[in-house]
């Protein structure tokens, strides 16, 4: 659908976060949702995702029986988007991984050091973010992530969006 596009850097960050992931937690089921368009600018319905640098990512979650699944996605609702998770985390029989969530944004921002660049923040709806402080990455995260505490204009309990810091020439 041409609507996962991102800048070079920031591929190259996000493929090395997801190999480095495999190895420290894998079990655990990540993916990836919507980045940008090919040739970037608007990107309706997001107010970001305009210059291949903010990436957003679906929750890892568990199942009933504590085993890591894949979100469901499709087009009924809205390729992931459309699903609630309450304050604790939960949506039916599905609740979010916060230990494999940790683990995420922990090696994306090791892998954006790493490719010098930095994770400029993170948004994850503010209700759900004191559940990452159990996760053995919060002391890391919390001295090297800067999460938006206020609520956006839509609530991000399905996914993470992930802002990447970095300096590059305009397209020509």
């Amino acid at each position: 659908m041409g609507r996962t596009y991102v800048h070079s850097t920031v591929h190259a960050v996000i493929v090395e976060a997801y190999a480095e992931a495999k190895n420290t937690a894998p079990d655990a089921v990540f993916i990836y949702g919507e980045t940008g368009k090919k040739s970037g600018g608007d990107f309706d319905p997001h107010k970001t995702h305009q210059n291949g640098l903010s990436v957003d990512f679906m929750v890892p979650v568990l199942n009933v029986h504590g085993d890591s699944v894949a979100l469901p996605t499709s087009v009924l609702n809205k390729w992931g988007y459309d699903l609630e998770f309450d304050d604790e985390g939960n949506s039916d029989d599905l609740r979010i991984d916060f230990d494999a969530l940790a683990e995420h944004i922990f090696q994306l921002h090791r892998a954006a050091r790493k490719n010098e660049v930095d994770v400029w923040r993170v948004i994850l709806a503010p209700e759900l973010q004191p559940h990452l402080r159990n996760s053995n990455r919060w002391p890391y995260l919390e001295k090297n992530i800067e999460f938006s505490t206020k609520r956006s204009w839509v609530r991000h309990d399905e996914h993470y969006h992930v802002d990447f810091d970095l300096l590059c020439e305009p397209a020509t």
